[in-house]
């Protein structure tokens, strides 16, 4: 994901974290981590972590959708 809002430029980062079993999405704006949502392969859940104030919802509502369509692991057949 890559979007502007209100000046702003949001990216997002997809990361494996071993040490919570899992993959992680971020979203970041320059150097800051602003929010994070976790997969845990342990439990197959989501949980979502915000690290900043005041994000635009519509920010928020794609860095979500990116996450869930991203993160949850391929089932090989």
């Amino acid at each position: 994901m890559d979007i502007e809002s209100h000046g702003k430029r949001y990216r997002t980062l997809r990361a494996s974290d071993v040490e919570r079993d899992g993959m992680a999405l971020d979203l970041e704006c320059g150097s800051d981590t602003l929010a994070e949502v976790f997969y845990s392969d342990v439990t197959g859940e989501f949980t979502i972590s915000l690290f900043s104030r005041d994000l635009p919802l519509p920010v928020i509502e794609q860095f979500i959708a990116e996450a869930r369509q991203s993160l949850v692991p391929v089932r090989e057949t």
